[in-house]
């Protein structure tokens, strides 16, 4: 097997090896790979083969990626292994990875696993699930070095260096100095304290952090401060400073890459963001989150009919207004889609807040934009209009007729939609609501009743 094979080719070959029963050159294939290639082919192979390799592989390789399983296959590996099987693995992880596999079992089943854990593991996991797992206490690892600020560098450093080499700590870059109380003093990165002169205090060498997260808070305001100033960790304090733990760099990326991906899927139109891998998960599940907003949006879409359905008696007169609906609607959606999206943006970004002073901004810069873009649609707009009408039998003043509704229905049309796709995502974080609801789908089906409506009021008016 190359080692440049992709996993979706790992797994083909390896579907056909147990068609064959051929499970010892199987085993050593799998059991060879690195643990994401071993996922990747986890994700690839169908639920049947897929079955039958975890019910016979060591589970020592999938150790680390146990926590990204998608939870299509983490069900079926605990159905098929056990929960005997699970701890075994499990308490070879740090504290905050263990707590995020247990949130993909059932309460009876985190109940069990814990107590199959050794009792120190289980207390620790215990302390982080009773944090909101989209809380930054939901995702900060306990498994740092802190140390009291009067102890001197050389108590540290022997406590640290034993610690260490028993492989009680987690990846980290800093040393965590806490007073009395545990209040958070300062920290010291770990090149740095290795070398400190041993007689000084921690007090003396420790520098207080540039920012620090509550415990409580949302995950991605974790995200946002590591980002802004360059962080490796985050450290974590509860309400009164005392000092929890931190969120570490590889969290920061998850939560980063996790909240992408859920409000991609909130603009893509589901009501539910789906977790996992779109390859392992079911046709049913993937249908029963797209039905809802699907169902929703053609409800929504009737309100156009009948905005169409009312204004019959312009249609039959002048049925040429018909062929510009399809095109009036598109675009209208298209510059909603794009307000909604560049205003997302500045909201994540933290470029945008949702302030009424904002929400002035947004309208000026939005208004100044559609008019620019007005000035290049609008010949665009008329020309088409005359053309059609004109080839379609109309005389030269009932095209220049049909041409002029047809460029100011595009004007109303386009402002209303550019307003709407703009505010939107800013109005609803300033409810509180996530913004990233306002799913593209949403903004076309209103900028559609919004064409519809203003387009056959000014054919009505003009002609």
């Amino acid at each position: 097997m190359s080692v440049k094979a992709s996993g979706e080719e790992i797994a083909s070959q390896l579907a056909e090896l147990l068609d064959e029963d051929r499970y010892d050159e199987v085993l050593n294939i799998f059991e060879s790979l690195d643990p994401y290639t071993a996922l990747s082919v986890l994700i690839h192979l169908g639920r049947d083969y897929r079955s039958e390799l975890l019910s016979r592989v060591s589970l020592n390789n999938l150790t680390p990626v146990l926590s990204k399983m998608p939870d299509e296959i983490f069900y079926q590996l605990t159905l098929v292994r056990g929960l005997d099987d699970l701890a075994k693995v499990l308490s070879h992880l740090p504290y905050d990875e263990i707590a995020d596999v247990m949130l993909k079992l059932t309460p009876r089943q985190r109940a069990q696993l814990l107590s199959l854990l050794p009792k120190e593991s289980a207390r620790e996991v215990e302390k982080l699930l009773k944090y909101h797992p989209e809380s930054v206490g939901g995702v900060m690892t306990t498994q740092v070095p802190i140390f009291n600020k009067d102890m001197t560098v050389s108590e540290a450093r022997d406590i640290y260096v034993t610690r260490d080499k028993a492989g009680f700590y987690d990846k980290h870059h800093y040393i965590y100095v806490v007073d009395e109380k545990g209040r958070l003093y300062g920290w010291v990165e770990v090149k740095s304290f290795l070398i400190k002169p041993p007689h000084i205090k921690l007090s003396e060498c420790s520098q207080k952090p540039p920012a620090t997260v509550n415990v409580n808070m949302d995950r991605e305001v974790a995200a946002r401060i590591a980002v802004r100033y360059d962080l490796l960790e985050v450290p974590v304090v509860d309400d009164e400073g005392r000092f929890l733990g931190v969120v570490t760099l590889d969290d920061v990326l998850d939560i980063t890459v996790g909240e992408l991906s859920e409000d991609l899927l909130k603009y893509g139109g589901y009501f539910e963001a789906l977790r996992g891998s779109y390859i392992a998960a079911s046709p049913l599940k993937l249908a029963l989150r797209r039905a809802p907003m699907i169902i929703y949006l053609y409800l929504m879409d009737s309100i156009t009919g009948s905005i169409v359905a009312s204004f019959i008696s312009t249609i039959e007169r002048f049925a040429i207004l018909a062929a510009f609906l399809p095109m009036l609607s598109d675009n209208s959606g298209n510059i909603g889609s794009q307000a909604s999206t560049i205003v997302l943006r500045g909201l994540v970004l933290g470029e945008l807040r949702p302030t009424y002073k904002d929400i002035l901004r947004v309208l000026r810069k939005e208004f100044a934009v559609t008019s620019l873009m007005l000035t290049i649609l609008m010949p665009v707009a008329f020309t088409i209009g005359f053309a059609v009408s004109f080839v379609g039998g109309l005389t030269l003043l009932g095209a220049l007729k049909i041409a002029l509704v047809v460029s100011l229905a595009l004007i109303v049309s386009c402002y209303i939609a550019d307003i709407v796709g703009a505010l939107l995502p800013v109005m609803l974080a300033k409810m509180r609501v996530d913004p990233a609801v306002v799913s593209a789908p949403l903004i076309t089906t209103i900028a559609d009743i919004a064409t519809s409506l203003s387009y056959f009021l000014v054919a009505t008016y003009l002609l």
